[in-house]
């Protein structure tokens, strides 16, 4: 089907959403902030009070024991546990009688020295309490026998409440955004198959009617409004067929009874001009067509990819939270190592998942990839060391093939009605879209809830996007035949544009991609003090990008037919980005270095696919153009399991922004190697003399 006529009533219905959900709670959330913000400051002071009353008593309880204040010993690492418990708390310090700072941690003793010497904190219980630049500070007397010795202060963060209060005002946000793209992608859903759909089966049957074909019926979903009015027009279809029949049935009586053979002869005429004129179902009443749609699937892969995609932010922290069995892997190759395995996976799996798929059919071979998928998400759940890890993860990814290509498989005989654009723009689409939300509420859910319940939170959207998939309607359809893989690989290579273009364009970025992204990234900004939410929304930012551009770039492809230009340039604007974060630690290098990256990307990966059937022409005839794509994304997965290694091997020697400064090196010099070579693509032959030939 074409969406033509279920995108204008969806985008309707998406803007209505947005309209009435977004205004009321941004207002109210807006609304709240002072009024929390006040709320919790209190309450930050009270703790703060409570634990300065807490040291202070183990303070004076050493000084009665005849211990002078200034000779107390270990004072300053007796304060580390306190502020690592309590991340509002910025130092812990005690002074003497005069003011000198004789312990401290946690700040800087010029900072605070001066204004002790000159600060009057001779006051009441309740008044000790000072702002000290960025601090608000609150002292404590320490005092043996009625004598005061010196003061234990307690130096919170005064900006604390409010960046908590806007962090959790982000993450409202962020969960808003994931909730709006998860409505929209029901409303797309839900339009397409009760509203557009039914009612495109219903025009079809009625242009065949005019045409005077009756033997197809209109398939009727739920028994709503537009089903009641479809199950309408196939009354009338079938009270028509039911006219033909008796119709039929009375000629038939009088050719064989009737004693008239002028009587015969008109009735041989009227059922001739019937029969020329209007077509039945023959041997019955007409059949009901239940068409295929690439929307069908479109939900349950969102969902299953949504799911995997929740553990992005924070998988290889997990991992580095694992104790390893193996001695003699770095730590950091501890973590790239589930990683690498889950693509190494996906690459092994989806040929074979591909094969199966054209024999059983998308709608039994989704199931059986939810089988090792699920089980791979409640079992990481569950794991106790980096091993148990590392084998979850591989089941998951061998699921994740499963169900990927099992979509991929459905929206592709799907696109014999609706066009095969649209319909791997539709797979393309829900990726992304689950991309971007499954890695922004990820590190939201993270910070909640945990790491172990993340993956039980994935299993469940993975078992609902398979009852999803178990109300397909799927006509079986024979088998195409196995090709042979090895030989078609072998044969591609020998193409030297395209082994150029593998080389030196796809596996590059796929390997920047699960390097940076998915492994070096999340690790950097938590050895940077970055929250997962932080780190969710960093590696959100990437799929926008790549979203937001990919469509643009792809139309700009076609009409331009600057396909290997496009390739090229974004591979050197995502090397040149990988660079940044080289120049300084920090959020704002990282964010500009992701979204390069996701620019990158968005620049070329269109341009890539649709440049294979201009340099692989000759493959595409004998091999089928499905197929030849099949290998080029079999031999991407290359660069997407080599990635994490690379990256983990490279960060021992080079630290975490050198080694993303490292595959930026490689990644660009691998651009301008595909530049150089891409100007001899339209050398040699011409393509009508080697079709000639």
């Amino acid at each position: 089907m074409k969406l033509d006529g279920a995108i204008p009533l969806f985008l309707r219905l998406v803007v209505l959403a947005v309209l009435v959900l977004v205004p009321p709670i941004g207002l109210i959330a807006w609304s709240a902030f002072d009024q929390v913000e006040q709320a919790i400051a209190p309450e930050l002071d009270g703790k703060a009070l409570a634990v300065g009353h807490g040291l202070t008593e183990q303070v004076e309880r050493a000084v009665g024991l005849g211990i002078p204040l200034d000779k107390l010993v270990g004072v300053e690492e007796f304060f580390a546990p306190t502020l690592d418990a309590n991340p509002e708390l910025r130092y812990l310090a005690v002074t003497d009688a005069n003011g000198k700072v004789l312990f401290l941690r946690g700040a800087e003793r010029e900072a605070l020295q001066p204004h002790y010497r000159t600060t009057d904190y001779d006051l009441p219980a309740d008044q000790l309490r000072a702002v000290i630049g960025d601090y608000v500070d609150l002292a404590l007397p320490v005092e043996v026998k009625g004598i005061r010795l010196g003061m234990v202060h307690v130096g919170m963060d005064a900006n604390f409440v409010h960046r908590r209060v806007m962090a959790t005002l982000v993450d409202m946000g962020v969960v808003l955004a994931v909730a709006l793209l998860l409505a929209s992608e029901i409303l797309l859903f839900v339009v397409a198959v009760n509203v557009s759909g039914p009612l495109r089966r219903a025009r079809a049957m009625m242009a065949r009617a005019r045409r005077g074909d009756f033997t197809r019926l209109a398939g009727v979903g739920p028994l709503d409004e537009v089903g009641l009015f479809v199950r309408g027009l196939n009354a009338v279809v079938l009270r028509t067929d039911d006219l033909y029949r008796r119709l039929a049935a009375y000629i038939d009586e009088i050719k064989s009874a009737h004693f008239d053979a002028g009587a015969i002869e008109r009735a041989g005429m009227i059922e001739g001009r019937i029969n020329f004129q209007y077509r039945f179902a023959v041997g019955g009443e007409p059949k009901a067509v239940q068409e295929r749609q690439a929307v069908d699937i479109r939900l349950a892969l969102f969902l299953f990819t949504f799911a995997e995609e929740l553990s992005r932010p924070f998988l290889p922290l997990y991992v580095h939270a694992l104790p390893s069995p193996f001695p003699w892997l770095t730590p950091d190759m501890a973590m790239a190592v589930p990683i690498a395995v889950f693509m190494a996976c996906v690459a092994l799996g989806s040929p074979w998942a591909g094969a199966i798929t054209g024999r059983l059919g998308s709608r039994p071979v989704f199931l059986l990839g939810l089988i090792p998928a699920v089980l791979g998400f409640v079992a990481a759940g569950f794991a106790h060391t980096v091993a148990d890890m590392t084998l979850w993860r591989a089941f998951t990814g061998f699921g994740y093939a499963v169900v990927t290509m099992a979509c991929q498989g459905y929206m592709s005989r799907a696109a014999r009605d609706q066009g095969r654009a649209q319909s791997l723009g539709m797979f393309v689409g829900a990726v992304l879209t689950a991309s971007v939300c499954g890695m922004a509420l990820g590190g939201v859910l993270v910070e909640r809830i945990g790491f172990r319940d993340v993956f039980f939170v994935s299993a469940a959207l993975a078992t609902l996007s398979g009852l999803l998939a178990w109300r397909l309607h799927e006509p079986r359809e024979p088998a195409a035949p196995a090709r042979p893989i090895m030989r078609d690989l072998l044969a591609l290579m020998r193409n030297w544009r395209f082994a150029v273009l593998i080389l030196f364009a796809a596996i590059p970025s796929k390997l920047a991609l699960t390097g940076v992204v998915y492994f070096l990234v999340p690790v950097y900004l938590a050895k940077l003090g970055y929250g997962f939410g932080d780190i969710g929304r960093v590696l959100a930012l990437y799929a926008v990008t790549v979203v937001v551009l990919s469509p643009l770039v792809a139309r700009l492809a076609d009409q331009t037919g600057w396909r290997a230009g496009l390739v090229a340039l974004g591979g050197v604007i995502g090397g040149l980005g990988l660079l940044i974060p080289a120049l300084g630690p920090g959020l704002p290098p990282m964010m500009l270095a992701v979204f390069c990256l996701g620019l990158a990307q968005g620049l070329s990966a269109s341009p890539q696919l649709a440049a294979v059937p201009d340099i692989c022409w000759i493959e595409c005839r004998n091999f089928g153009q499905t197929s030849v794509l099949a290998q080029m994304r079999l031999l991407e997965r290359i660069g997407s399991t080599a990635g994490p290694l690379l990256g983990a091997a490279l960060v021992p020697a080079m630290g975490y922004a050198g080694a993303i400064a490292a595959l930026g090196v490689g990644v660009l010099a691998s651009a301008l190697v595909f530049a150089v070579a891409s100007f001899a693509y339209g050398s040699g032959p011409h393509i009508q003399s080697e079709e000639r030939a």
